[in-house]
């Protein structure tokens, strides 16, 4: 956690220092849900309580630049191989996206009301991690992980992306709704590390994931609301321009 908040300061401080004149902040809640190696996992069961904040550095009323930071819990019940499964952990993560409107957005601006938008970029994850061998071996007893149960604190490279709406609230305060997703670079936040990966009779050791093809995937859908900000004396001109 703390390395976590490390980064986020840092890119805060970095992204604020290039700023000029206008910027964003702002406050995200909603709910997370999770993509993996588990089945027979009830709808809608997965959803579980996420809160975060971000910073968005405006270039234009088309392209801006988010570091945002979640936390929140992940967990669900399901099978693996008709084996009883389930998790239950609290994540944070860190990304830093661009973000691109659809139409011409200037936070307060009458002409510029709302807009979809997209975004896309880099992040991490942190979690906890938890192997026991002798769950595992109640549906894969030949698997080839670890013969001891393993503890660790995972940190993972992800893939964020997302689309969302935005509108205003007032002129400087303005509201909106998104979903993104990670593809996660890591098969651990179901405790599930390549489940059926086994030593076969040969005694080659047998894989079926890796960083890019795994199952783990996270989602979160929320709200936010923006407070505009000037990052100089006065407003740059440019930022109340319709031709922005």
């Amino acid at each position: 956690m703390k390395k976590i908040t490390l980064v986020f300061a840092a890119v805060l401080i970095t992204v604020s220092g290039f700023a000029q004149k206008t910027a964003d902040i702002g406050v995200w809640g909603g709910t997370s849900t999770y993509l993996g190696d588990m089945i027979n996992v009830t709808p809608f069961q997965t959803f579980e309580p996420n809160f975060g904040a971000y910073f968005r550095y405006n270039f234009n009323a088309r392209v801006g630049m988010r570091a945002m930071f979640l936390n929140g819990k992940f967990g669900a019940e399901g099978t693996i191989e008709g084996v009883p499964w389930d998790f239950n952990k609290n994540v944070q993560d860190f990304s830093l996206q661009v973000e691109i409107n659809y139409l011409k957005y200037i936070l307060g601006l009458k002409s510029t009301p709302f807009t979809p938008y997209i975004l896309g970029g880099i992040g991490i994850m942190y979690f906890p991690y938890v192997l026991d061998p002798d769950l595992i071996a109640a549906f894969n007893p030949d698997h080839n992980k670890h013969i001891v149960v393993m503890q660790e604190s995972a940190i993972a490279p992800t893939i964020p992306f997302g689309f969302g709406v935005k509108t205003h609230l007032g002129s400087r305060l303005g509201i909106g709704v998104e979903y993104l997703m990670r593809k996660i670079l890591s098969d651990k936040l179901d405790d599930l590390d390549d489940p059926l990966a086994i030593i076969n009779s040969d005694g080659e050791t047998i894989t079926y994931t890796n960083y890019l093809h795994n199952n783990d995937w996270s989602g979160y859908l929320g709200i936010h609301l923006t407070y505009r900000i000037y990052m100089g004396k006065k407003a740059c001109p440019a930022y109340e321009s319709k031709d922005w």
